[in-house]
């Protein structure tokens, strides 16, 4: 069961959060986790094959898409059921601001990629990537390219620490759990296999939630660097956004799932299908540019 720490105390007193180490955590590799790894790995090679026949500027595009889709599961947007291409009438219909933290992201993600030969994923490209993000007055007071030193909550409008769904881990142990997930996207362990590990790293971050505002986006843009660093993608072209929001319920349901019971291959599996499913899509997509 996940561990939880009493802050302060009377009226004052509320929960947050205890991220477990990674040296804990145990993934039992049952055919229910291995068949999806194993399709996984298939549509990944087949979407490496398809990317290594496009130019810069399609690659690019792509990435716009993830980057657009990754704003919406942010903001609460709604995907069409029919969205199965990029459509210039959506991003016409939003408002300058949102178009321009699309953009934001964008930006963010090409820095990020292009860093990867000169920086490692760490804590200082990520605050980097975060900073690029949030670009805007919206974010002025959100400290951005700064790891948060405050408490913050998740709920709804009303929600307080003490009421709140979930309060991610205080300063100490944040900055404890994050130090712990860079030396694990980092450990070279062999029997560990590379898309289990991002499972792992994307629910870790998700729970650290090191900024006051963003992680989501950084989170998954965390997923793209980590798989093009470790090889499963040549070109970031994989719209793991895309199958996250189709099953958003899904994706916040699952990770609050391990926080209940201490178990992660339901969240592993989730993470693998979700894989899958946009690997199907963006080669489907990338189809589209011969």
């Amino acid at each position: 069961m996940s561990q939880y720490r009493q802050n302060l105390s009377g009226d004052m007193a509320f929960k947050s959060f205890i991220p477990v180490m990674t040296a804990n955590i145990y993934i039992e590799y049952t055919p229910d986790i291995l068949i999806p790894l194993n399709e996984a790995k298939t549509l990944l090679c087949e979407l490496n094959s398809v990317s290594s026949k496009l130019n810069n500027e399609q690659i690019n595009e792509v990435l716009l898409k993830e980057c657009e889709l990754s704003w919406q599961l942010a903001s609460g947007e709604v995907l069409p059921t029919c969205y199965l291409s990029y459509d210039n009438s959506i991003e016409q219909e939003r408002n300058i601001e949102d178009q321009k933290e699309i953009d934001d992201l964008y930006e963010a993600s090409i820095y990020g990629i292009g860093s990867l030969n000169n920086l490692p994923i760490s804590g200082r490209l990520l605050k980097n990537c975060h900073y690029i993000m949030c670009n805007s007055p919206r974010y002025e007071k959100k400290y951005p390219g700064e790891f948060r030193t405050s408490p913050i909550w998740i709920g709804n409008s009303k929600s307080t620490l003490k009421n709140a769904q979930f309060v991610p881990p205080v300063n100490n142990d944040m900055t404890e759990a994050f130090s712990d997930l860079e030396m694990f996207i980092h450990e070279e362990d062999s029997e560990t296999d590379l898309l289990i590990k991002a499972a792992i790293i994307h629910y870790q971050f998700e729970m650290i939630h090191p900024f006051i505002d963003g992680n989501g986006r950084i989170g998954r843009l965390l997923n793209t660097l980590y798989l093009i660093e470790n090889k499963q993608l040549i070109k970031p072209t994989l719209i793991l956004s895309y199958a996250l929001k189709k099953r958003n319920i899904g994706y916040y349901s699952m990770l609050q799932k391990v926080n209940h019971s201490g178990k992660y291959e339901d969240w592993v599996v989730y993470f693998l299908n979700a894989i899958k499913e946009a690997a199907s899509y963006s080669i489907q997509e990338l189809n589209g540019y011969k």
